[in-house]
């Protein structure tokens, strides 16, 4: 798990042959053997509102989305592991910085060798030492706060290494506190670490640089100095730390609206070096504005809204193949189960139900997506076709029921009012009360935050709204910017003043590989934005990370399917346009898992 994405120009087409007929047609701009052109920079949209926001690879929750680190960091600073690989979610061993680890002693020593072509960009190897400082930069920023890595789960990496070290120059042994599922460990564990360089050992800007990070201490004044460095937007293209990269790609330009340029890096000892000298980064206000760029002709890899899905013939005609693209990601409605109002009504399990209930999915696929898109009822993503998802998954709970959302409401002590506000009459913990917490007289009236600048999402929750309000469930919607809710809507504690938001609906959940729940569900994840809590899922979720029983995602996922720890919503695709005289060495399906790799991308006129 990597980060948090907006949806809105995401689509997933319902049958897998409608993706084959987009992707069908477009074959040409694929693996071409052309002669690559000359041409200086190749561009990319980046979707309204969502700008990444942070450079330095220890990325706070707030901060931890699909921009930041998928489309942004990575680029400059490649993860120990690097998944997914094209659209399937498993390791890409090709563009991972070692080879696949060796587990031993009951699974609970991991070795890793680290591949010997990289270098940073200063001309210093990337060893297993960079490995080690970023493991004690990642130890002192947990320490401090849970907050300053998003994807930290306590009891998970860094709590669960009883030690680590560098055994060699370019080898690492882990010893971890108990057996653990390998297949975990190393797509949602190790997979987070991204090596860091020896320049960046340092504790102030005109400090020496030393091995600081040694000492418990010593890495806290590091990495203090670096997170405050990460603060300063306006300097990340003229600071002299961030020019040092071992990824594909330097940053030379940055503006805190988003736009970016970046230029190849000469000494990058990866694969695919890049054959077009620069990529740079569009950011949007809307997708009526990125689409009008589109329909000009004036960006190489953008994408096409959901209301402007009639125009693809035409956009094909202006020069763009156009791909539907599947992504192995989940998007939800967030409850805040700590709002001190609305959480009580929360933990009730019939509430959520009856939410649930009012999410009318094929409607929503066939009105708002045009057909691309698919039902998700659960934690784990149905599409792309993996081996992970449940037949209760694919066939769905919960589904939309205004008579169903009625009766549950109705036989736990609410007054149904239709088209007015459902109040609490029969207050108590019994069966056929409204349950713990909720007081006579209560309303159900939430706040309901989601993302303005992505049409489909607007669509989406006026149509919840209007539904909700047949069973008297009064929503009150609230536009704001992508970045503003990731920021404003997280994990809080009923006695902060940060914890008065209600419900947000922002998007979903980047799977790279492994979509367990741990960091997303489990009880203090730092994804947990809900705040949702529950021992059986936690036991259940634990199993999946260090039990050995085959069925464990089953039984977890189809738990969560049952329980709602979100309201799940369908979950689309994205169709993607990449201009014609643009091919790729490989089939441009890193995109679809938000993966950008402009590296491998060519001009053929």
């Amino acid at each position: 798990m990597r980060g948090r994405v907006r949806r809105g120009a995401d689509l997933r087409a319902v049958l897998l042959v409608g993706v084959l007929i987009l992707t069908g047609a477009c074959s040409s701009a694929q693996g071409s053997g052309a002669t690559p052109a000359k041409r200086d920079t190749v561009t990319f949209a980046q979707a309204p509102g969502a700008a990444p926001n942070y450079i330095f690879p220890i990325t706070p929750t707030q901060q931890t989305s699909v921009p930041t680190v998928l489309e942004f960091q990575y680029l400059m600073y490649r993860p120990l592991y690097y998944a997914p690989s094209g659209d399937q979610p498993v390791i890409d061993d090709v563009l991972s910085l070692a080879d696949e680890p060796v587990y031993s002693q009951n699974n609970t020593v991991v070795t890793v060798n680290m591949k010997t072509n990289y270098l940073w960009s200063d001309g210093e190897p990337v060893d297993a030492r960079d490995v080690v400082f970023s493991l004690n930069l990642l130890k002192a920023a947990v320490k401090e706060s849970p907050a300053n890595f998003g994807n930290y789960t306590p009891g998970e990496i860094p709590d669960n290494l009883a030690g680590y070290a560098a055994t060699g120059k370019y080898q690492l042994t882990f010893t971890l506190t108990r057996s653990v599922n390998p297949e975990w460990f190393t797509t949602e564990q190790l997979e987070l670490l991204t090596p860091l360089p020896p320049a960046w050992d340092k504790t102030s800007a005109a400090g020496p640089r030393g091995d600081y990070d040694l000492t418990p201490a010593g890495a806290k004044q590091v990495y203090d100095f670096l997170a405050g460095q990460a603060a300063n937007l306006s300097t990340y293209a003229t600071n002299p730390l961030w020019q040092v990269v071992d990824g594909p790609w330097r940053l030379t330009s940055y503006s805190t609206t988003g736009q970016l340029t970046m230029a190849a890096n000469p000494h990058y000892g990866g694969p695919y070096k890049p054959a077009i000298p620069h990529f740079e980064e569009l950011p949007f206000t809307s997708e009526a504005a990125e689409f009008n760029q589109v329909r000009a002709g004036a960006i190489d890899v953008g994408y096409v809204p959901t209301d402007d899905l009639p125009q693809l013939a035409a956009i094909k005609r202006g020069g763009y193949h156009v791909f539907a693209m599947p992504r192995f990601f989940i998007t939800y409605m967030n409850m805040n189960f700590n709002n001190p109002a609305a959480g009580p009504v929360f933990r009730q399990l019939y509430i959520r139900q009856a939410l649930q209930h009012l999410v009318d999915q094929p409607a929503i696929i066939h009105g708002v997506y045009s057909g691309y898109a698919i039902p998700a009822y659960g934690p784990v993503p149905v599409g792309p076709p993996n081996p992970y998802a449940s037949a209760l998954e694919k066939r769905g709970t919960y589904l939309y029921s205004l008579a169903a959302a009625r009766q549950l409401l109705s036989s736990h002590g609410w007054s149904v009012i239709p088209g007015g506000v459902d109040t609490c009459v029969n207050p108590g913990a019994a069966a056929d009360q409204c349950g713990a917490g909720i007081p006579r007289g209560a309303r159900l009236e939430f706040t309901l935050d989601y993302t303005n600048a992505i049409q489909p999402t607007a669509t989406q929750v006026s149509a919840m709204k209007s539904d909700a309000a047949r069973v008297g469930i009064q929503l009150d919607l609230r536009g704001e910017p992508f970045n503003t809710i990731l920021s404003q809507d997280s994990v809080c504690t009923p006695d902060q003043s940060a914890c008065g938001w209600q419900m947000s609906d922002w998007g979903g959940i980047n799977f790279s590989t492994y979509p367990t729940g741990d960091p997303l569900f489990e009880t203090g994840g730092a994804l947990n934005s809900g705040s949702y809590s529950d021992p059986t899922s936690d036991k259940l979720i634990e199993a999946t990370l260090y039990g050995s029983d085959p069925n464990a995602l089953t039984t977890y996922q189809d738990y969560l399917a049952r329980q709602l720890p979100v309201i799940y919503q369908p979950d689309p695709d994205e169709v993607v346009v990449v201009k014609s005289t643009l091919a790729t060495s490989g089939t441009f399906t890193e995109l679809t898992q938000s993966n950008l790799q402009p590296e491998r991308w060519h001009f053929t006129s």
